[in-house]
């Protein structure tokens, strides 16, 4: 009997420093690849491609005259840096471009060439609504932005002279949106956003227009960097 208890004793005691350290390395495991989905204080710079902007060229032939317009209207693209303060928290620099328009009109020995292009320059705030992504790729999000949209506008004027006429206005917007990030892996984010731009009244023609609040929807991919918390 107590040879049967000695060698329960010395077989229970390897077989339980084996689960336990089974156990330590399942908990190790996951605490690692809670470690490798977290983003808190890491950073991120991502460029975005506007979907719903309109691109057009057309070209104008009169007597003596000639026409050339090329624009681009909508929400165009942009560039943004994002920080994450938390897991669910981050705030983000954005600045791109809203419209673009060009023209050139000749007629006779007289040319009158225009361009001009509204460039938003934004700051906000980006919230997740759930603490972890779903299935450790998804992360859906609201977002809030305020700043500038400054307008440029570029005349030129040629014949028996020639008057050049430059300007730039600001008009304060605001941007608020929705839409999804995707973790495709620890170095790359792709996203997916839909908003609309609330902005001012220019005081003058900015391009073909004085208001540009209109809504965007965007593809976005980014590229994370730093060690995080």
């Amino acid at each position: 009997m107590t040879t049967c208890k000695t060698f329960l004793c010395l077989l229970i005691i390897p077989l339980s420093l084996l689960l336990q350290n089974v156990w330590l390395g399942e908990k190790a495991e996951a605490a690692g690849q809670s470690s490798a989905c977290s983003i808190r204080g890491k950073h991120a710079i991502e460029l975005s491609l506007g979907l719903l902007s309109k691109f057009r060229s057309a070209t104008m032939v009169s007597a003596g005259s000639t026409t050339t317009e090329s624009e681009a209207n909508g929400f165009i693209g942009s560039i943004t840096y994002t920080h994450w303060l938390e897991e669910q928290v981050s705030i983000h620099i954005t600045s791109g471009a809203l419209d673009v328009d060009a023209s050139t009109s000749v007629d006779g020995s007289r040319t009158f060439m225009e361009t001009s292009t509204v460039v938003p320059l934004l700051f906000g705030v980006k919230y997740s609504p759930f603490r972890r992504p779903i299935g450790d790729v998804m992360r859906p999000f609201v977002s809030a932005s305020v700043g500038p949209y400054i307008g440029f506008t570029s005349k030129v004027r040629s014949g028996t002279d020639t008057r050049r006429e430059s300007y730039s206005e600001t008009a304060l917007g605001s941007r608020l949106g929705a839409g999804v990030d995707l973790s495709i892996s620890r170095l790359f984010i792709l996203g997916v956003s839909a908003g609309y731009h609330f902005v001012e009244d220019f005081n003058n023609r900015i391009g073909a227009e004085k208001n540009y609040s209109s809504p965007d929807f965007s593809l976005s991919l980014g590229v994370i960097f730093g060690k995080g918390k």
